[in-house]
């Protein structure tokens, strides 16, 4: 009736988190070929992903280097081919050059436009089902009612992110190891991996208002500081035609993904069978908990990215 998805970036991710909550598994960093062992840089390890996922009865999703240069190419390419000979349910691109290339191979395995596909219109949508894409992330500046515009316009499924800190920006380097003392002075020398402690970017005067905002860096993507929360409006969610939903875990300790999971099972499979909407006070209170920064849902509801707002 619906799918709730989520990431795993590699094989340790996967084997110790809680993922019985969900449909779906989207495997791989699409933001740092670096990372430790991701399924996004290395084809060696796609197959134990692969199987691991496939055990637990889930969908598997591969996710490609968003912003690949000239140089990332060959092992792109290697990784692709590797990918096509094993039955992954789709293959997720952030950009044109890939979404070609996989057209030009000839691969028969369905493709999602991730979020920083920057999609924006229904008319985009439509133009990318010809090169085989079956799923588009809508860019989070979009409100819902843009969102179900597209969906109901286009003849290609929507993914709607329900939870977690929102993908802003994206850089073919690293900021976190450009403005640290530690970092690689040489960007031959391997990674000394800084981005496995929280950095984070503030501004203001830190007496709560407006004028204050929060970024949280994972080295070659900038978070939201705040987690997007919409489990007080899993009806409203239903109601607008939605069916594919997605909580980012990146960053995140090995209990989020599932503890997040099992609150947001639980809220989807009541609106899908019409229950009367809970009173979500516990679940926002406990949510709110794990986000350092607090919740936010303001693209949503066509205000500023970082207001929450409630169920009324």
């Amino acid at each position: 009736m619906f799918e709730l998805s989520t990431e795993a970036c590699n094989i340790k991710e996967l084997r110790e988190g809680d993922y019985s909550a969900y449909d779906a598994t989207y495997l791989g960093d699409y933001s740092c070929p670096d990372y430790p062992n991701s399924f996004t840089s290395n084809a060696d390890q796609l197959a134990d992903g692969l199987e691991l996922v496939k055990s637990r009865g889930q969908k598997c999703y591969l996710r490609l280097y968003a912003v690949p240069s000239n140089h990332d190419l060959p092992w792109v390419e290697d990784l692709i081919d590797t990918a096509m000979g094993m039955p992954f349910d789709g293959f997720e691109v952030h950009n044109l050059g890939l979404l070609r290339m996989l057209k030009k191979k000839g691969s028969t395995i369905p493709v999602h436009l991730g979020v920083f596909g920057n999609l924006y219109t229904h008319e985009t949508a439509r133009t990318l089902k010809d090169y085989g894409v079956t799923r588009v992330c809508p860019n989070p500046e979009l409100s819902l009612k843009e969102i179900a515009y597209i969906a109901e316009n286009t003849p290609i499924d929507v993914l709607v992110p329900v939870h977690g800190k929102i993908p802003l920006v994206i850089s073919e380097t690293c900021f976190i190891v450009e403005h640290s003392e530690q970092g690689c002075s040489n960007p031959d020398e391997p990674c000394n991996y800084l981005c496995a402690s929280e950095h984070w970017l503030k501004r203001g005067r830190n007496d709560g208002s407006r004028a204050d905002w929060s970024l949280k860096d994972t080295g070659r993507m900038t978070l939201s500081g705040k987690d997007l929360c919409m489990v007080e409006h899993a009806a409203t969610l239903v109601q607008m035609g939605f069916n594919a939903f997605y909580v980012q875990s990146k960053g995140e300790g090995k209990d989020y993904v599932g503890n997040v999971g099992k609150i947001y099972r639980e809220a989807l499979d009541k609106a899908f069978a019409g229950e009367a909407a809970a009173d979500y006070t516990p679940q926002v209170a406990y949510l709110g908990a794990l986000a350092r920064e607090g919740l936010c849902n303001g693209y949503y509801f066509e205000s500023a990215g970082q207001r929450y707002f409630g169920r009324t």
